[in-house]
C-alpha cells in the first residue's frame, strides 16, 4: 500500500479531525494509506512544504478569508504546485470548490502527483521595474515589477496569458542586465483576492540589484 501526504488547513481541531477522518476512510477504501498534515494557519504552510514531502493542499474557505494579506501573497504560488481545492465542512460531509467536484476526485487527483517539498530559502518583498518578454530579443515586452523574489524565483506582475513551462526574460529598468527562467505558475487577471502574474523559476541563482 502506498503513502500519500496531504496537507489539511483549517482554523479549527474538530474540522481537521473531520477531514482526516474522511481522508483516511477514503483511503482505506482505495487501499491508499493517506497521511493527514494538520495545520492551524495558512501562514505555517511554506515552512512545512519546505521539510515534508506533499502531495495535495486542502485549505477551508474560512482559513483563507481570515489569512493575513501578506501571508496570500507568500502562498498563492505554492497552489499552483500541488493538486489544491478550497472546503467548507457542511455537518460531517467535506464540501469541495476547485477543479475537483468531490473529496474522492480530489483524492484521485493526489493519487497520482508524485510527492514533492519545495526549496528552503528566504522569499522578499521587492519591487524591481522590469521588462517581461517571451522572446531574448524584448521586441514585445511588457512594463512590469517584480513582487517578491528569492534567489532561485520570483513572482512578477503581468496582465497577459501564460502557460505554465513557458520561457520568459527579464531586463531590469535603466541597464542590460537580463535574466531567464520558466513559468511555473500564473494567475490570470480578474480575481480580486490575487495579484495577476506569473511565478518564474530562474535558469540560475540571482543575486538581485
Amino acid at each position: 500500500m502506498s503513502m500519500k501526504t496531504l496537507v489539511v488547513i483549517a482554523h479549527s481541531a474538530e474540522t481537521r479531525n473531520c477531514v482526516r477522518d474522511a481522508l483516511k476512510s477514503l483511503g482505506s477504501r482505495r487501499s491508499q494509506e493517506i497521511r493527514v498534515e494538520e495545520l492551524a494557519s495558512l501562514g505555517e504552510l511554506p515552512a512545512t512544504l519546505t521539510k515534508l514531502p506533499a502531495s495535495g493542499i486542502l485549505l477551508e474557505v474560512a482559513a483563507s478569508i481570515k489569512a493575513t494579506q501578506h501571508d496570500k501573497e507568500a502562498t498563492h504560488h505554492l497552489m499552483e504546485l500541488y493538486p489544491f481545492a478550497k472546503f467548507k465542512l457542511v455537518g460531517k460531509e467535506v464540501m469541495i470548490f476547485g477543479k475537483a467536484r468531490s473529496l474522492g476526485e480530489f483524492v484521485h487527483q493526489c493519487a497520482r502527483f508524485k510527492p514533492r517539498t519545495i526549496r528552503r530559502e528566504t522569499r522578499e518583498t521587492k519591487h524591481f521595474a522590469v521588462y517581461l518578454s517571451a522572446e531574448d530579443t524584448f521586441e514585445d515586452a511588457e512594463q512590469s515589477v517584480t513582487i517578491n523574489i528569492s534567489q532561485s524565483g520570483c513572482f512578477v506582475y503581468s496582465i497577459r496569458q501564460w502557460s505554465v513551462g513557458d520561457r520568459v526574460w527579464l531586463r531590469f529598468l535603466g541597464n542590460d542586465f537580463a535574466i531567464c527562467g520558466t513559468v511555473f505558475s500564473w494567475q490570470p487577471w480578474g480575481n480580486n483576492k490575487l495579484i495577476p502574474g506569473i511565478g518564474i523559476k530562474l535558469d540560475v541563482e540571482t543575486v538581485w540589484p
